[in-house]
């Protein structure tokens, strides 16, 4: 079945083009990496190992040196078009053995490379219906490398008629060579019965356009640019060091055929969950096979999304690990709590479970309430404090005084062994004899974890407990004996993370139970075997159908995860830190946009503490108490927020974002601590964009040591098109094309016809102003600019 992009709009009721190109890298072939240049800081690593280069060469300095020989390369090839192979980038790099580095290069590149499962199965059908198959590529590796790369990774050679290389050509696709050669190759072809299809703006459809072919341009759509905006706005300097979780770009490519009414919910859960989850559920399996745990016991109800996402990573690498999921809450087991009943344990409890009313507790241990009590029925703890009754006594004192009443101390000792006696049998029943067991549960203390160790001998020893974040309180747990791993626990900015999810849970809680009921505790059946009691799944209707979205989107992201790292690829290479893989929603609740508060705060949370008690994540009522904070948006906000109570306000930045859009997102983009000049070019294309322009041309200063380079592969990202390229100092640029783009002299831009002018830079912008305004008022041409701090 074919997929995005056909059916496409040039060839209308389902037919097909006459011949279908495509781009190769970054298109049919994806790297498990999320930029190219990332490849070059695995072989620094490697080189530095082997000794094939200078141990005080670090990967960055490795990098920088290797993009400058590439430079120096195709700037001395320039009478072949610029056009050079990999040993010949080498040679211009004093770095060490030439011919090494290529090959260590070569073999980096063949272990991160993966087919496009989305375009794989657009082949394979391309290949069944009959329609013919070229590849066009502008890069370095001769066809016949190129071709073993492309088996290597799945496509082989019968799935496409030729391959088009630009530096066995001599020519490009970014100069339009490839595309002429193509059609001169097919001379019995219209070029417009023609589609091509790739990521680049420039080479793979401005350039395709202008000879004529159909192009798609095969790029994530803008939200997912969005999105890591905002993470490397909140990540600042460190963003470098935070490695963005693999395949997300694909995940977000996957999306590009979704229906508009379920695009959010499908993106947000396969590129902010989707990380998170299938990250997690990952390194557990993979952390179980290390540690020889053979048995896998995730705690419902989250569960209900956890072990089938094991299940499958089990199955694709072959490890002999049982799934068994275990239905336990703390509502189940709450009655462990009555052992040793009286006024002050029932205190405890009700400080504990803030919301159950003391009467509801009374119940549980068989009590009534008296008539004199009967005016504060219903009231937790803390409303109950400071009560009176008609005779002056402390309403508090004397509801707790009723749980030192020897018949309810009884009635909660006979609960506690039932209750332990069920779940001890539960245990056994789901997991056999096996020796060492993994609780998996989502986090941040491990109390219940902790409460199944204590049913069982040795279930310190016996149960590994995995949590996907942690708070300090966890700490007591390790003293007490357990075994304890944390997957965002390797910094302290992750325990941070974990600070944040324990303090608003309630949107990864949601999505990951919304759709499976509590258990409410156990029961026996007709055979005596202990049966689990579960609630209807809390969600329905519309929520019920946004949660399957939010589920289906973190499944889409484990699927491309798996499909990236086949069996025979070291799983270690699936591996993303839990730091990285949480950061993305992290973001989201610290810096919602408005569409994101106004969804997402719509969604319901149940306190799964016998309560039975559900509210809106954005309510009236956490509306309502965010509002001062709102209008005053004075420091420290974020602290404050914080602060404000959960059970008052559970998402406080999404309900301050819906009192007053953009009030995270100003100060942190005015702010934009990034190394590099990534923040500026990304707010200049958005300001172009925000201006309705589509087509630029940039004016830069300084040639690869300015910002001109970073401002071309942003526009790409932002899907602009960038024409032509000036620079103000000429004499710095050699090769008729920038990165790709065509080089005009300053004077020249007038011959552009009213394109707009970016001007890259902050410190020369108004010099370069003023001489873009002489050379276009002297050829008698509107001139239109877009410079950050100008109209």
């Amino acid at each position: 079945m074919l997929s995005f992009p056909f059916p496409h709009p040039a060839f209308p009721s389902g037919a097909l083009p006459d011949l279908v190109s495509f781009d190769v890298f970054d298109t049919l072939l994806l790297r498990r990496v999320e930029t190219p240049v990332a490849v070059f800081d695995a072989v620094a690593r490697r080189a530095r190992a082997a000794g094939l280069v200078d141990e005080g060469l670090t990967p960055p300095l490795f990098r920088l040196a290797r993009q400058e020989a590439e430079r120096q390369a195709r700037q001395a090839a320039g009478s072949q078009g610029g056009e050079v192979e990999l040993t010949a980038i080498y040679r211009h790099a004093a770095l060490g053995d030439a011919d090494a580095l290529a090959a260590l290069e070569l073999a980096v590149e063949a272990g991160t490379l993966f087919a496009n499962p989305l375009l794989l199965n657009t082949l394979h059908t391309l290949a069944e219906r009959g329609c013919p198959v070229v590849l066009l590529s502008d890069m370095y590796l001769p066809p016949n490398v190129l071709r073993g790369l492309l088996r290597g990774a799945g496509i082989d050679d019968g799935l496409y008629r030729s391959l088009y290389v630009s530096c066995a050509e001599g020519r490009s696709k970014r100069d339009g060579g490839l595309f002429r050669k193509l059609l001169a190759d097919h001379p019995d072809l219209r070029p417009e019965r023609i589609l091509h299809i790739g990521d680049d703006a420039i080479g793979d459809v401005a350039m395709a356009q202008a000879a004529g072919l159909q192009a798609v341009h095969y790029v994530p759509p803008p939200d997912f640019a969005h999105l890591r905006e905002r993470e490397r706005t909140l990540a600042g300097f460190a963003a470098a060091a935070l490695s963005p979780p693999p395949v997300r770009r694909l995940a977000a490519l996957a999306g590009l055929g979704d229906a508009p009414d379920e695009a959010f919910w499908l993106a947000f859960g396969a590129l902010v969950l989707g990380p998170a989850i299938a990250g997690y559920c990952l390194w557990v399996v993979e952390d179980c096979q290390r540690r020889g745990i053979g048995v896998i016991a995730p705690l419902m109800r989250e569960a209900h999304l956890f072990t089938p996402l094991m299940e499958d990573w089990i199955a694709q690498r072959g490890y002999a690990i049982q799934v068994a999921p275990l239905f336990v809450s703390r509502q189940a087991l709450a009655p462990l709590d009555f052992a040793g009943m009286n006024g002050e344990r029932a205190r405890a409890i009700l400080s504990g479970r803030p919301n159950l009313a003391w009467d509801k507790l009374l119940e549980e241990v068989g009590g009534t309430v008296p008539r004199e009590l009967a005016a504060v029925v219903g009231l937790p703890l803390d409303r109950l404090a400071g009560q009176s009754l008609p005779d002056g006594r402390p309403a508090l004192d004397a509801a707790l005084a009723l749980f030192d009443v020897p018949e309810r101390r009884r009635r909660a000792e006979e609960l506690v062994e039932e209750t332990r006696a069920l779940a001890r049998d539960h245990l056994a029943e789901r997991l056999g004899r096996a020796e060492r067991v993994a609780l998996v549960d989502l986090g941040a203390r491990a109390s219940i974890p902790a409460a199944l160790a204590g049913l069982i001998p040795d279930g310190g020893w016996r149960f590994h407990t995995y949590l996907c974040y942690a708070v300090a309180d966890v700490a007591k747990r390790q003293v007490a004996g357990m075994g304890i791993s944390v997957f965002c626990g390797g910094s302290d900015a992750a325990l941070i993370f974990g600070r944040v999810l324990y303090r608003t849970p309630q949107i990864l809680e949601r999505a990951l139970t919304g759709l499976s009921g509590t258990t409410l505790g156990y029961r026996r059946d007709a055979q005596g075997r202990c049966v689990p009691r579960t609630a209807p799944p809390p969600a329905r209707g519309e929520e019920a159908h946004a949660i399957a979205l939010l589920q289906a989107g973190i499944r889409r992201y484990a699927t491309l995860l798996r499909a990236a790292h086949p069996p025979e690829a070291a799983p270690d290479a699936a591996l993303c830190d839990g730091e990285a893989a949480l950061f993305p929603l992290v973001a989201a609740l610290l810096m919602p946009t408005e569409e994101e508060a106004r969804r997402l705060g719509s969604l319901r949370y149940d306190y799964n503490d016998g309560t039975d008690l559900e509210r809106g994540i954005c309510d009236a009522a956490a509306l309502s108490e965010v509002a001062f904070l709102a209008e005053a948006a004075a420091p420290p906000l974020m602290s404050v927020a914080m602060g404000l109570r959960p059970l008052s306000v559970p998402w406080p930045q999404g309900a301050l974002t819906l009192r007053n859009p953009g009030l995270f997102h100003r100060p942190a983009e005015a702010l934009a601590l990034e190394a590099g000049h990534g923040a500026v070019c990304r707010a200049l294309a958005a300001e172009a964009l925000r201006r309705g322009f589509r087509r630029v041309a940039a004016v830069a200063v300084g040639g690869e040591g300015g910002m001109g380079p970073d401002f071309v592969r942003v526009a790409g990202e932002s899907g602009l098109e960038l024409v032509a390229y000036a620079d103000l100092m000429p004499h710095l640029i050699l090769t008729p094309r920038f990165h790709g783009v065509p080089v005009l002299p300053m004077e020249r831009l007038p011959e552009l016809d009213g394109t707009p002018l970016v001007l890259v830079t902050l410190g020369y912008a108004d010099r370069l102003e003023a001489l873009t305004r002489t050379h276009f008022a002297a050829a008698g041409r509107t001139l239109r600019l877009v410079a950050l701090g100008k109209s």
